[in-house]
């Protein structure tokens, strides 16, 4: 499949990720799936269990560390979807600023759960924290209906990945694992079903590329 944006490592391709993924080759997988009370317009969000399990069960070979957020209000049942191929390795805190209500419900934080083989021992991370404590209030890329942190997803490659390691997004939105992946000097791939998000993500990419990024 030809992408629809290349460059400076990192590739998106416009399309199913079930019928992309296969033909891919990564080491980690950092995915903010569709969630199974995702109120947003999203595709695939009246499935979104199957839609996790067949992309997992289709992830190449290569892949040795999966990394998932979810929302703070999502039932940690959906991931009974990922395959036993990636054992389970612990549950990440990634606090917020600035809390927001959802009824009775007050959402501080967001979880990432880790599977698989942790990246190998190095100077400055030879144990892998559990928690993100978040010191901003912005930082949400506004263009698409369900945002993540850049400095949240930044703070997942770095601790959830080896420097060598080629990022995987399935379900990439607006790109922002791809920008995390960029700035930390990963080489990233994301595939995104809606071109409008396609879109969105290249022009964020582009402009990283023409204003540079941090090291």
């Amino acid at each position: 499949m030809k992408p629809y944006y290349e460059h400076g490592g990192i590739t998106i391709y416009h399309g199913d990720c079930r019928d992309v993924i296969a033909g891919v080759q990564a080491d980690t997988i950092v995915t903010d799936p569709v969630w199974p009370n995702a109120k947003a317009e999203l595709a695939g969000r009246d499935g979104p269990y199957g839609l996790l399990l067949s992309t997992l069960v289709l992830a190449p070979g290569s892949v040795i560390r999966v990394a998932i957020q979810l929302g703070v209000d999502s039932d940690p049942r959906f991931l009974c979807a990922v395959p036993t191929r990636w054992e389970f390795f612990r549950l990440c805190w990634l606090d917020v600023a600035r809390p927001n209500y959802k009824g009775r419900l007050l959402d501080g934080a967001t979880p990432c759960y880790y599977f698989g083989t942790p990246p190998p021992s190095r100077p400055g991370a030879h144990v892998i924290p559990g928690i993100f404590r978040d010191s901003s209030s912005d930082g949400k890329y506004p263009r698409h209906p369900c945002p993540r942190k850049l400095d949240q997803v930044c703070w997942i490659v770095k601790w959830w990945s080896a420097p060598g390691d080629v990022i995987l997004e399935p379900f990439a939105g607006s790109g922002t694992t791809l920008e995390a992946a960029k700035r930390l000097g990963r080489k990233a791939i994301g595939i995104e079903i809606e071109e409008r998000y396609c879109e969105i993500a290249a022009n964020r990419l582009a402009q990283e590329s023409l204003f540079g990024v941090e090291a």
